[in-house]
């Protein structure tokens, strides 16, 4: 109960209680919501301080894995810079070495001179020669080409084989530097032995879509809630003795037993099972037997890029499962 205050009152010769203020009421009330919004948000700070959930947990991991992949690649970037360099550098002295020589005065009177010299007429026959040749080269080639686009034929089922050869690659990598681990001896990145790897590791952010190499039928779907193993996978089997495997998966979107098509998204990427980071494992069995998955995925790319790919695939180092 609130202590009434008393004032002396010289006119009535008593003490009289003094009147509650309405400005006394506001700043009691200002006073106590100010004390409570500062032990709520106290509390809120102490409970986030101390708990964490599961997916701040998961983050927290992801990001340390994250920052030495960081690491890794900025160490890889300082020798690039260091090649270019110093292929900048060669290439500046050849150039050099080019623009003098073709500035000598007596190289000019030289070519000058020689210029109507019966090397010089020779030299015109053979270029002649040559063009007369490649010119009936193409002719021909053309000529086999109408040939075989006039015989060739497939049948419906000869396209579906076609069609179900592992031949794109399952998430979008267009700057070819998502894949970070190869098929055969690899490092282990929990107890650090070399052990056979038996796929190929694409690194991507969590979420990102997966899609089917090859059309076929869902053969497999299985969840896992275990910190070790494949997690979450599907197997594909495409037919003629072909099937991918993809593991590490956060979210699946297809059922056992249902038909897809070439590029169709059946997950994505996630960090289920002993992934130490997000990122796909994937896998292809010809006849129930593991092969090198690069030797297929070559749909989409030019020469140049498939080679590059190829390299990337080749690099001895540690895997992510």
């Amino acid at each position: 109960m609130r202590q009434l205050k008393y004032r002396y009152n010289p006119t009535t010769c008593r003490y009289e209680p003094v009147p509650i203020q309405a400005k006394s009421i506001i700043g009691s009330l200002l006073l106590y919501f100010s004390l409570t919004g500062v032990f709520v948000t106290s509390l809120l700070f102490l409970h986030s301080a101390i708990f964490t959930t599961e997916t701040e947990q998961l983050l927290a991991q992801e990001n340390k894995v994250l920052k030495v992949h960081h690491k890794e690649l900025k160490n890889e970037l300082k020798t690039v810079s260091a090649s270019l360099l110093n292929l900048e550098k060669a290439e500046g002295v050849v150039h050099e070495k080019l623009a003098s020589n073709l500035a000598q005065s007596n190289l000019l009177d030289q070519l000058a001179i020689n210029y109507s010299t019966p090397e010089i007429d020779d030299f015109k026959k053979e270029i002649k020669k040559t063009k007369a040749e490649s010119t009936s080269l193409l002719n021909k080639a053309r000529y086999t080409n109408f040939i075989l686009a006039s015989n060739l034929n497939i049948d419906k089922k000869g396209l579906e084989l076609l069609t179900n050869i592992p031949a794109l690659q399952p998430v979008e990598n267009k700057e070819l530097t998502k894949l970070v681990s190869g098929f055969g001896s690899r490092i282990h990145p929990f107890h650090g032995a070399t052990y056979f790897h038996q796929g190929i590791d694409f690194v991507a952010p969590r979420g990102t879509p997966v899609n089917a190499s090859a059309s076929g039928t869902i053969s497999l779907v299985n969840y896992s809630d275990l910190q070790m193993g494949k997690g979450n996978v599907i197997e594909i089997d495409h037919g003629n003795g072909y099937k991918t495997r993809y593991h590490h998966l956060d979210k699946i979107n297809v059922k056992q037993g249902q038909t897809i098509a070439k590029g169709s998204v059946i997950g994505s990427v996630g960090m289920t099972g002993g992934a130490v980071s997000p990122h796909l494992h994937f896998e292809v069995l010809k006849n129930n037997k593991h092969v090198n998955p690069i030797d297929y995925l070559f749909e989409g790319l030019t020469s140049t890029e498939y080679a590059a790919l190829k390299v990337l695939a080749k690099q001895k180092n540690q895997a992510l499962d």
